[in-house]
């Protein structure tokens, strides 16, 4: 069995084993995408493959960690499916029982997941793009949800980026971003999207989606500089897509974030901006 397709369980699941009668329960194994059978017993379960983990380790489990956090099943043990770079703390987080879960970096989820769902919000970005074609960049690939979207929406082609060695690996892991490997249209780089960029070459892209993470986590994704090389990649009358974030309704913004990135893009040479869902729109 390949790492990706692994069994993957979150702290909701051990609270409904747990709190199962003896016997057979229906279960997902891998975040909700498809449901399986696992049999408890007085003191260990026993899934469909063989594996046996014993109750009281789902116990301390249940005890320490949070529901939303979630775990690798192997070897007769779950493993916290976490890890720490370069002062980041990564983990994947499911944030309701089988639902797609999201990437979880110091305390900062990178979908929304109040109203709407990390896999649904994907959707909603590239939707925006509108007809989806040709060779797209996808800078920031997270968990891979844009990337697969856009790659079933009708592109080409995807190039996509992740700095982090991190959150490749712990998408890997997770089972909704099992199409992000497998895709031969997605091309994944394990690399800074703010210097590769420069080795791109002009005119190179049809469309474009740049998801980053918030502006405090890294700014320098929303500077003129880097919006300069964006509009220099796309081709003439190619869009952007700009997710921006913050507040759901005007009154939540502390600062008007959209304002300064629609001003940075005008300035790098992007015309027709306007806003979007949770983000803006700008063509060349």
């Amino acid at each position: 069995m390949s790492r990706n397709q692994q069994l993957v369980v979150s702290g909701y699941h051990i609270t409904e084993i747990l709190k199962h009668k003896i016997g057979d329960i229906s279960i997902s194994l891998d975040l909700g995408l498809t449901y399986s059978t696992v049999i408890k017993y007085e003191t260990e379960i026993v899934f469909q493959d063989g594996q046996r983990i014993e109750l009281k380790q789902l116990e301390k489990i249940n005890k320490r960690r949070r529901p939303e956090d979630c775990f690798l099943v192997g070897g007769g043990n779950l493993t916290f499916i976490y890890s720490f770079e370069n002062n980041r703390v990564y983990k994947l987080y499911e944030p309701r029982i089988d639902r797609s879960p999201t990437l979880w970096i110091n305390g900062n989820m990178m979908h929304a997941v109040s109203y709407s769902n990390p896999v649904e919000e994907a959707r909603n970005k590239v939707s925006a793009l509108g007809n989806i074609y040709g060779n797209v960049i996808d800078t920031c690939f997270g968990l891979g949800y844009t990337a697969i979207d856009l790659a079933r929406s009708g592109a080409k082609k995807v190039r996509t980026y992740e700095i982090s060695p991190s959150v490749i690996e712990i998408a890997h892991i997770n089972p909704w971003s099992r199409n992000a490997f497998e895709n031969k249209k997605i091309e994944l780089a394990n690399s800074d999207i703010r210097s590769a960029i420069k080795y791109l070459e002009a005119d190179e892209f049809d469309l474009m989606l740049h998801d980053p993470p918030n502006l405090k986590m890294e700014g320098t994704l929303y500077s003129a500089d880097f919006y300069t090389e964006l509009f220099r990649v796309l081709k003439k009358g190619g869009s952007l897509y700009h997710f921006v974030g913050g507040g759901r309704v005007p009154r939540e913004y502390k600062i008007d974030y959209l304002k300064g990135v629609t001003s940075r893009l005008y300035k790098a040479g992007f015309k027709n901006v306007r806003k979007s869902y949770r983000g803006v729109i700008a063509t060349k």
